[in-house]
């Protein structure tokens, strides 16, 4: 029989993996500890060291001020440092001062309603520092010696959950509405957790712009591409998984997108190409129409984004995403 400790850490490792394609995964973790720990707030914090600084992983009921106080200023505390050295949870009663007295306390934590608190450091299997994990209740003595080994048990999972955040892979919040894949280019794609599959990884052409993709140094992409049902909105991300062997795999992100503006599909394409700097004939020549029918979606165009100028045009466009992808 399947122990009620362990259930929780089967259910936090499942999340854990589905994490590493979106970020509900890391505030499931969250949600599901509370079974175990009964806390109040808890949030996960993981090291950035480009920009040198703590940054929010998930949050699970701390408001922003308190959120803050937890990051960068918790961690050049005398508590994180006899975290660091002992590699496991602390509770404020383990400590052998009143850690109420403190100023972190007293100012952050108290004026929220926190009376009890546990956090740990997070190591990866390297040996590297990757993060923190907090913990707040609204009562005295919340955390039990159950609560300190759930978490110590669950260290290693959320652990290496920010080493990919350390490593430089980014991690999504993907909308409702949205449809997802995972892409290597070579392989079939393969689906989501909770996503339906992408349609246009399947449309001509698409393999061979992933494949330049991911042959490339850019992090992401974003743009339009034209579907069977209309054109959608794509944002392509360079990620990791293991089932290919930890190599870089593209994420791609399909919205349903209205184009903006009351633009139509082909004025779309001729933006496209004015931002690309083409001449009336060359998006003539381009597109197989001719240079009066590519003046007059010119001019509509010009109305339509209120622009005065092309290159007026290919800035609203540039900001608002409408480079068409599969064109490239």
């Amino acid at each position: 029989m399947v122990s009620g400790k362990s259930r929780i850490l089967l259910k936090a490792a499942f999340a854990a993996g589905a994490a590493q394609y979106h970020l509900d995964g890391a505030d499931q973790i969250l949600h599901i500890l509370a079974d175990g720990t009964r806390h109040d707030a808890a949030a996960l914090l993981f090291w950035n060291p480009v920009q040198a600084r703590h940054d929010v992983l998930a949050n699970d009921g701390y408001q922003p001020e308190t959120l803050a106080a937890l990051g960068d200023p918790y961690a050049a505390t005398k508590a994180h440092r006899k975290l660091l050295k002992l590699h496991r949870p602390l509770r404020i009663d383990d400590l052998k001062y009143d850690y109420r007295e403190t100023r972190l306390y007293q100012t952050a934590l108290a004026p929220a309603g926190f009376s009890d608190g546990m956090s740990t450091c997070l190591i990866s299997d390297d040996g590297q520092y990757s993060g923190m994990l907090h913990l707040s209740a609204a009562h005295f003595h919340n955390f039990d010696d159950d609560a300190r080994d759930l978490i110590g048990a669950l260290s290693p999972i959320v652990a290496e959950l920010c080493r990919r955040q350390t490593a430089g892979y980014p991690t999504l919040r993907l909308r409702e509405d949205c449809k997802a894949a995972l892409f290597d280019g070579e392989d079939a794609p393969r689906p989501v957790i909770s996503r339906d599959m992408s349609s246009v990884v399947f449309r001509p052409h698409f393999r061979e712009f992933v494949a330049r993709f991911l042959a490339g140094d850019a992090a992401s992409v974003s743009g339009l591409w034209a579907a069977d049902d209309g054109t959608v909105a794509l944002e392509i991300t360079r990620t990791a998984a293991a089932w290919a062997g930890h190599r870089d795999v593209a994420l791609i992100v399909e919205t349903p997108m209205e184009l903006p503006f009351g633009l139509t599909t082909r004025e779309a394409e001729v933006i496209d190409r004015i931002t690309a700097g083409r001449s009336n004939q060359q998006i003539a020549s381009e597109l197989g129409i001719s240079i009066r029918t590519v003046t007059t979606h010119v001019e509509n165009i010009l109305v339509k984004m209120a622009q005065e100028s092309r290159s007026g045009v290919a800035a609203v466009a540039i900001g608002a995403g409408l480079r068409r992808l599969d064109l490239r």
